[in-house]
């Protein structure tokens, strides 16, 4: 028995021997790899805009009033109706009142007249001064003046189109009494309609006539116009501190006075520089900004200094066109790092 747990013993040292001397080999585990996503850097120009809100607005318009006291005897026009130069808009009625007011100025002037032979006579026989006649003789001329002005009013004034447009509104219809100078009809001319925007003050001396601008209409959804501005208005409003502008649309549309317009104006251009989108920049704790540039299979960390970002984009000045800059899954990159560059569906590029 003790020579059987001898043998067993030393089976067992001969195993845990055996075992000590193999060590396990080591797993190899490349670097990691991160997927990214990179665009070639271009050279352009690069253009910020400001978008301010306006309205679609005539510049020649026409408010028609009332001359002259009295009741609208006619009026064939309706807001919408395009008339034409010397077309009647509205009549108002003179003939009864006219005739009224002629029997009282035919009857100052019998009046006058017998006053200036009163005089006259009196004159003549030495009770009154010459003075005394030619103040009656000026009565009577006023009083004759007064009969023929009357008698060229006793027509109905008639108020007619200046020029070709369109009746934007009517505030009168027949059988109303008017007062004079009271507004009757306003009319403007489609062809002089024009994009018209408020442009606050610190922007007001950076818009120059000429500059092309873009325009969006909600009644014309999914569209962008071009227009040009044409007039800025010389003062800024005491209120609210802007500048008007307007600007001319430089393609047909279809519009109406009142159009809700947005105009993406202007304000600041970079030209000849590399271009990217924004989304490469990445900004350290340190306030450091920088992009990642792919070299091969590795990426380069760059510090730029934007000029300037508009619509998505960013402009450098030190950095070459045609480098490739990672724009997706370079949050948590180092200078160096491996890199596998994706499609855009996800799809290796290698």
């Amino acid at each position: 028995m003790k020579l059987m747990h001898q043998i067993g013993f030393a089976i067992l040292a001969t195993a845990l021997l055996g075992g000590c001397g193999k060590k396990d080999e080591p797993v190899s585990e490349g670097k990691p790899v991160s997927p990214v996503q990179a665009v070639p850097v271009k050279t352009g120009d690069l253009t910020k805009f400001i978008t301010y809100t306006g309205s679609i607005e005539p510049v020649k318009t026409a408010r028609m009033a009332s001359p002259a006291e009295g009741p609208i005897v006619e009026c064939p026009v309706r807001e919408g109706d395009r008339v034409e130069t010397g077309q009647l808009l509205a009549r108002v009625g003179r003939s009864r009142i006219a005739e009224t007011g002629l029997t009282a100025a035919r009857e100052e002037l019998k009046r006058q007249e017998a006053e200036f032979r009163r005089v006259e006579q009196l004159v003549e026989s030495g009770s009154l001064s010459g003075d005394q006649l030619d103040a009656a003789r000026s009565n009577l001329s006023r009083a004759e003046a007064q009969v023929a002005a009357m008698e060229t009013g006793t027509d109905d004034y008639k108020i007619e189109a200046p020029w070709s447009g369109l009746v934007s509104k009517v505030w009168i219809s027949e059988g109303n009494y008017v007062a004079p100078r009271t507004p009757l009809i306003e009319l403007y001319d489609p062809q002089s309609l024009v994009v018209r925007m408020a442009v606050p003050e610190q922007n007001a001396l950076s818009v120059r006539t000429g500059t092309t601008v873009r325009v969006q209409l909600d009644a014309h959804p999914g569209k962008s116009f071009s227009a040009e501005i044409t007039r800025i208005y010389p003062e800024l409003d005491r209120m609210t501190r802007t500048v008007t502008v307007e600007a001319v649309l430089k393609e047909p549309a279809e519009l109406l006075s009142g159009m809700f317009a947005r105009v993406d104006l202007p304000v600041q251009t970079v030209r000849d520089v590399a271009i990217f989108p924004e989304s490469a920049l990445i900004v350290r704790p340190s306030g450091e900004t920088v992009v990642f540039l792919l070299v091969d299979t590795t990426v380069r960390q760059v510090a730029v200094n934007p000029v300037l970002e508009a619509d998505g984009q960013v402009a450098v000045d030190n950095i070459e066109a045609g480098s490739s800059v990672i724009v997706r899954g370079n949050e948590s990159l180092k200078d160096g790092a491996e890199v596998m560059v994706m499609q855009a569906k996800g799809k290796s590029a290698k």
